[in-house]
């Protein structure tokens, strides 16, 4: 490591350590406000009390993912239905490791790491790329996005979580531009690969965001030139790497079926897209009477066949057929449903005080647009700035898509904020190099001028 280098991540760390440290440091020791519940009472939110219960089985028995029933290894998934594995998989192996049972401030505790290590991670990447003001801007704005609150249920998080899954698609067009040293370009891309996979196992569907726009990079990077064979493989590995990372869920399952006698699941580990895009339509008011309610996607399902179980594998397909008919029964209408909820998001903010969403979302694409085409990026020596803009704008749009497609709500919708922010820092940045570039140029010109005469 040259010295430059060096003292650049001295930088970094000294940046976290004044601008993170401290919100961390307060937010990790608030969580004991949940102590009191422990004994007392449950959490709220179901599934947290079943994480907290596979514990008691990981310190007996050294399974994940799993409750001890009567002697019997039942599969967490038969009771935490629809439940993405992540944070009881993390508990567990947490539990194993220091040999006590986790509790409701462990839960806050592991929500605050995830959104800290987002944060931290999401800014570190940038300041490996130079954009060194978008950086800060992140590191002085975030904390209060990332760890101004948090809960015991799996929603706190996820700003952390989307965060994980924009260093992949960041890294590899980066490396690609040359923006990356092949050390350090392969270093972000393998580090995006595990985070990929660790935010798939967190949140099915942030996870698949990451994966989408690592998919479009690789794609577009391929059919770009120059294209060689060697390039192209290697772009084909790592969107292989990509779709493993997004099977995480299956993976783990599967190691702890093999590793122990279980009781055979019947209910898959993860939320099931086809399930949401089908109750996602009941989210608005509409011709066929759906409801955005569990318990009447089994009623629907159990029409069709009474002996289904919720939430397995032939349910899921059940809801696909469901969905596609709507589609194939009055398209109008489920566009109308989407624009409705497009809408909604679109003309409400999600950053307090700050603009709408729909607005945000506008001004990222009109500059991301005018930047490139007048080919300013390279212009102003900012080309890491096109690379953090498009996947910002890429994330920001599939949170709209998100919305049209599930429940347009601010709890699911304000982890976009983390590329709120970064889209402000990379505007910022913009701004200062353009400025900067144009008095260099101001003062060339005089000086020319000047020899000139």
């Amino acid at each position: 490591m040259t010295l430059p280098t060096a003292l650049r991540w001295l930088a970094f760390v000294a940046c976290v350590a004044l601008l993170v440290w401290q919100p961390f440091a307060t937010m990790f020791d608030a969580v004991e406000r949940y102590g009191y519940l422990a004994d007392i009472m449950p959490s709220d939110w179901l599934a947290t009390n079943l994480w907290l219960d596979t514990t008691d089985c990981a310190l007996q028995r050294g399974v994940w993912l799993a409750l001890c029933e009567d002697g019997k290894l039942v599969p967490l998934s038969e009771r935490a239905i629809a439940d993405d594995p992540g944070h009881a998989f993390l508990l567990d192996l947490w539990s194993m490791s220091v040999g006590r049972r986790a509790t409701l401030p462990d839960v806050a505790r592991l929500n605050t790491l995830i959104d800290a290590a987002g944060l931290v991670g999401l800014a570190g990447l940038l300041f490996a790329l130079r954009a060194y003001l978008t950086a800060i801007v992140l590191l002085v704005l975030g904390p209060s996005e990332y760890l101004g609150w948090m809960g015991t249920s799996p929603h706190w998080s996820f700003i952390g979580v989307v965060s994980l899954c924009a260093v992949l698609p960041i890294a590899l067009i980066a490396r690609d531009r040359g923006l990356l040293s092949r050390r350090s370009g392969a270093a972000w891309i393998t580090a995006g690969v595990v985070l990929l996979a660790l935010a798939t196992l967190i949140r099915e569907s942030m996870g698949l965001m990451g994966f989408v726009l690592s998919l479009l990079a690789a794609t577009g990077l391929a059919l770009c030139q120059p294209r060689t064979a060697r390039r192209v493989m290697g772009l084909a590995v790592i969107g292989a790497l990509a779709l493993a990372a997004f099977s995480a869920a299956k993976w783990v399952v599967m190691a702890r079926d093999a590793a122990f006698d279980m009781q055979p699941a019947q209910r898959l580990a993860t939320h099931g897209l086809s399930h949401t895009l089908y109750l996602g339509l009941g989210t608005i008011e509409n011709k066929w009477g759906i409801r955005y309610d569990d318990d009447y996607g089994r009623e629907v399902a159990q029409q069709i066949d009474p002996e289904i179980v919720f939430c397995s594998p032939e349910y899921f397909r059940v809801m696909w057929r469901l969905y596609l008919s709507r589609w194939l029964d009055d398209p109008v209408e489920v566009m109308r449903i989407y624009l409705e909820k497009a809408i909604y998001l679109a003309t409400t903010p999600t950053l307090f005080p700050g603009p709408p969403f729909g607005v945000v979302l506008l001004i990222g694409l009109l500059h991301l647009g005018a930047a490139t085409a007048l080919g300013l990026w390279r212009r102003i020596g900012f080309e890491q700035g096109f690379v953090i803009e498009i996947v910002a704008v890429g994330f920001i749009g599939l949170f709209l898509a998100q919305s049209m497609a599930a429940l347009p709500s601010q709890t699911y919708a304000m982890p976009v904020n983390a590329f709120v922010l970064v889209l402000a820092g990379v505007i910022v940045e913009f701004v200062a190099r353009a400025l900067s570039s144009a008095a260099l140029l101001g003062r060339c010109r005089r000086q020319t001028a000047t020899e000139g005469s």
